[in-house]
């Protein structure tokens, strides 16, 4: 792998980590949970494809690498969060995380 490839790759994990760490908080309009969603799931779509460019020109390595970050970013969501949201519906293996969202502090629609 070349330095910029590296450089790449590790600041696609980096923004990976910074989804799966930073905290959501309320809004006006979104409960903490929403806002915490969008932002795991908006890094998730912005390291993509910096992780598909870390692998370039290797088709392989670049696949495997979004690959990685679907599945990392899938599961931890599955497992450990409320992230995964459809159709109003929250979808995870843990029972206490299926509830739904609670209303912004603001009063607003959740």
């Amino acid at each position: 792998m070349s330095t910029l490839s590296t450089s790449l790759f590790y600041g696609g994990l980096g923004i990976l980590v910074v989804g799966l760490l930073l905290p959501g908080w309320d809004t006006a309009t979104l409960p903490r949970r929403a806002v915490k969603r969008r932002i795991y799931w908006g890094a998730t779509l912005v390291a993509l494809p910096v992780l598909f460019a870390a692998g370039w020109p290797d088709v392989q390595s670049s696949l495997a690498f979004t690959a990685m970050a679907c599945v990392l970013m899938g599961g931890w969501a599955y497992f450990r969060t409320p992230n995964i949201k459809v159709g109003g519906r929250i979808i995870t293996a843990d029972p206490s995380h299926r509830e739904p969202d609670p209303t912004p502090r603001g009063g607003g629609r959740p």
